[in-house]
């Protein structure tokens, strides 16, 4: 993808310095002041749209540099051998998802079967297995709630993306060489995940295991700014604005397309002998294994 120029306000520009990436996070107290920050970097690039990304860690490559890769693509070394496995089995994983979502909703599974970027996105999004593309959101809220999920640390991380505007749900940018998934459009309402997550993937167009060097699929080259927040509730000033886990991440009981990808998920595991007791959905998810391992045929299973 191409990298850019982020436009920066002052404060953050002697923050920074060279590279808002290698740079420390900048560090803010509360939500209020974050979104006034967040207004001003939004007239400054207003080329673009402003995404946001909230992570418990701030992770850096060999460089020093924060690195917001795809999942597909966050192992330091990848083999030719080990990506052509990887999109192979996306593809079984895929054609599975429409075959269970078929048994819920006949309309949504072939709204799904025709678009490989849907199938994707929800395999992302429900974590069901690595893909190339990338979780983000439009709200500066849910990402701040994301950061602040695990609970663990002191301090949390925002990062805000510039990415091109979109005019479709699945918008392709070949100039930039950008695919971004509006979810709230282009999935099924069957999955509400995204909707309480106002979520959106994005990756690199023409997506391939052939491409010069690693760094272009990293999402750091359209990287504006990157913030540190604290972990506990004292960044929301005393309002109700985070949003609950359980709102964030919607279980069996409230979404049913989380059904249908936990229990996909455990089948992967199963195949790769990583799952030996699958309980709840132990024997739905001993046929989607049997049916993985045929689909995948001789294929090495990783």
């Amino acid at each position: 993808m191409k990298e850019i120029t982020p436009q920066l306000t002052e404060p953050l520009k002697r923050h920074c310095r060279d590279s808002v990436p290698r740079s420390d996070a900048y560090p803010v107290a509360t939500y209020n002041e974050l979104m006034k920050i967040v207004a001003e970097l939004s007239y400054l690039n207003r080329d673009c749209l402003l995404f946001f990304r909230g992570q418990a860690r701030d992770h850096r490559n060999k460089a020093g540099a924060s690195s917001l890769y795809p999942s597909l693509y966050r192992k330091n070394i990848i083999s030719k051998t080990k990506l052509d496995y990887d999109f192979a089995l996306l593809r079984e994983i895929s054609a599975l998802l429409v075959d269970e979502t078929k048994k819920h909703d006949r309309r949504a599974a072939d709204e799904i079967r025709r678009k490989q970027y849907i199938q994707w996105s929800l395999i992302q999004h429900y974590e069901v297995h690595e893909t190339p593309l990338l979780d983000l959101t439009q709200s500066l809220r849910v990402a701040c709630s994301f950061a602040q999920s695990s609970g663990e640390a002191a301090e949390a991380f925002v990062y805000v993306l510039a990415l091109p505007y979109m005019p479709n749900g699945i918008s392709i940018n070949s100039e930039q060489e950008i695919v971004n998934i509006r979810l709230l459009s282009a999935c099924p309402s069957l999955a509400l995940r995204p909707y309480f997550q106002e979520g959106f993937l994005a990756g690199t167009t023409d997506i391939t295991d052939n491409y010069d060097d690693k760094n272009e699929l990293d999402f750091n080259r359209r990287l504006v700014a990157k913030f540190a927040i604290p972990g506990g509730d004292s960044f929301w000033n005393g309002n109700q604005l985070r949003i609950p886990d359980e709102l964030l991440f919607l279980d069996e009981k409230n979404d049913p397309m989380y059904r249908i990808c936990v229990s996909i998920r455990g089948a992967i595991l199963q195949t790769k002998a990583m799952l030996f007791d699958s309980g709840e959905y132990s024997a739905e998810v001993d046929d989607l294994t049997a049916r993985l391992r045929r689909r995948l045929g001789k294929k090495q299973v990783q």
